[in-house]
């Protein structure tokens, strides 16, 4: 892959896992070019070593640990063992901190998947980990790795709408992302059952975009049931 050294940058990070500061690169802004956006919000650039996804997890060199702005500073001492034992101590070092194609892009999300379950991080930044994932499989035209990632997704974003963690994004985006993904993996009555949610939430004028992609997939629901 070749890639504009002029797009990336350095940026300076210190591991949350084990404090060492050390260097990731980034994709500039003015690099990003957005062309596409999926119903499940993932995004296509118009050039793929312009990616910002490709570079959104840090991965610390020195201790392994992988995260990105969404993890949060604090480490149950169950999780600083786990890590410490799973992860950094399986470690052999390497630099992830370089230009980054597909498969080191993928690498580092199911590193950072692995460090956010050890970590017991919320569950929306798991689910935001394999949507992402599943979202850059997709562009790779790989429907199985594409589903297996969405099914991941979708469980956690379940469980966080039930265990009352929506804090991040709004409750009716939640409802609509579970049942978005539903749809993409087949699940069509859990999907409406979700779109309907979206739809009937007090809150729902809150979150204008999400009420109109739940009315839009619902209704590609039933054409598609129709057309059976």
């Amino acid at each position: 892959m070749t890639t504009d050294v002029n797009s990336l940058y350095e940026k300076k990070v210190t591991c949350l896992n084990c404090a060492k500061p050390f260097k990731t690169m980034k994709v500039r802004s003015s690099f990003c070019n957005p062309v596409k956006t999926d119903s499940d919000f993932f995004v296509y650039y118009d050039k793929p070593e312009n990616n910002p996804y490709y570079y959104a997890v840090s991965i610390c060199p020195e201790c392994g640990f992988a995260f990105t702005d969404q993890f949060s500073n604090y480490f149950s001492v169950k999780a600083k063992e786990q890590i410490s034992s799973q992860i950094t101590q399986q470690w052999q070092k390497q630099n992830f901190g370089l230009i980054r194609d597909f498969p080191l892009a993928v690498a580092s999300y199911k590193l950072a998947l692995y460090a956010a379950e050890l970590k017991e991080e919320k569950q929306l930044v798991i689910a935001g980990l394999s949507l992402r994932l599943a979202g850059l499989y997709r562009a790779q035209n790989d429907v199985e790795q594409e589903k297996r990632f969405l099914e991941i997704a979708l469980e956690h974003y379940i469980t966080a709408y039930s265990q009352g963690e929506p804090d991040r994004m709004s409750e009716p985006k939640i409802l609509y992302l579970i049942g978005e993904l539903s749809r993409r993996v087949g699940l069509y009555q859990q999907a409406t059952l979700y779109f309907s949610k979206v739809v009937e939430h007090p809150n729902r004028n809150s979150d204008l975009q999400s009420l109109k992609l739940a009315r839009e997939q619902w209704l590609e629901i039933k054409e598609h049931l129709a057309n059976q």
